[in-house]
């Protein structure tokens, strides 16, 4: 995502340093534009991508040890590409992975802003001014331990912990991050995220039941198997800010709520 300026942060991977020189210099032109690092061949990129969390890429094709292809296919979610090459000969294949553009060298100064806006214009809009994330973005979490891409709807639950929240997938995955829960609440769609309670945001799109006990609940999220527990507020809020609603909002294959009563602990 852009830095907190709004700058587009951009790596460029090309074995050449002076075409890697010349692009940075030609780059530097843009006040939306920072090259946050270079890489010099496949393997370098993978790791500078995990670390540097480029908002886009200008990626050469042939390079020592793996072509620029290459790399795109050991990333599981690569950034937004724009090949920079001597050759023609590869512009299908680089629309077929979705490139937004395809400069040739040398790079002349128009055509390389013409890319450019096309790639400002991918981040410019006003969601992106306030900072907020659209439910179809994905956001980078960084674990320390690891680094993953994860849709904003595959989302299921944050719960906070401190300084850090836990951020649990659709799937039942869970990655702890260093960023406090009202952060992710600023920046999350407000009309499918809601706050249950101080620790606990939700995706109500992924709400599949609960199960009423005495004065809390369990609510039972997409695939994962444990619930969350919902205490006198959160229930309060469940029930004024999920029920009234659910029908038209919820998602089709999650568009039910199913109450259970239970007595003692145990379901009737």
């Amino acid at each position: 995502m852009p830095d907190e300026n709004g700058n587009l942060q951009i790596l460029i991977v090309d074995d050449e340093r002076l075409a890697r020189e010349n692009l940075r210099d030609l780059l530097a032109a843009d006040k939306e534009i920072v090259v946050v690092g270079e890489a010099r061949h496949a393997e370098e990129a993978r790791l500078m991508i995990v670390e540097k969390r480029p908002d886009l890429i200008f990626l050469d094709i042939q390079m020592p040890g793996g072509t620029g292809f290459d790399l795109l296919e050991r990333l599981e979610f690569p950034p937004p590409i724009i090949f920079v090459t001597a050759f023609d000969n590869f512009a299908i294949r680089a629309f077929e992975v979705n490139a937004l553009d395809y400069l040739l060298k040398p790079v002349e100064p128009e055509r390389l802003n013409m890319a450019i806006k096309r790639a400002v214009q991918k981040y410019t809009k006003p969601h992106a001014e306030a900072g907020l994330l659209r439910y179809t973005d994905r956001i980078f979490l960084d674990t320390g331990r690891q680094a993953v891409f994860l849709e904003v709807a595959h989302i299921a639950a944050i719960q906070s912990e401190g300084n850090y929240t836990q951020v649990i997938s659709s799937k039942g995955l869970s990655y702890l991050v260093r960023v406090p829960l009202h952060k992710w609440k600023a920046r999350l769609p407000v009309d499918v995220f809601v706050m249950l309670g101080r620790s606990l945001l939700i995706n109500r799109s992924h709400i599949r039941r609960y199960v009423l006990q005495t004065r809390r609940a369990d609510l039972y999220l997409a695939d994962i198997t444990r619930p969350f527990l919902l205490g006198r507020q959160g229930l309060r809020q469940f029930k004024e800010k999920i029920l009234p609603y659910n029908l038209e909002i919820a998602q089709a294959e999650s568009s039910f709520l199913r109450p259970v009563k239970v007595e003692r602990g145990r379901p009737l």
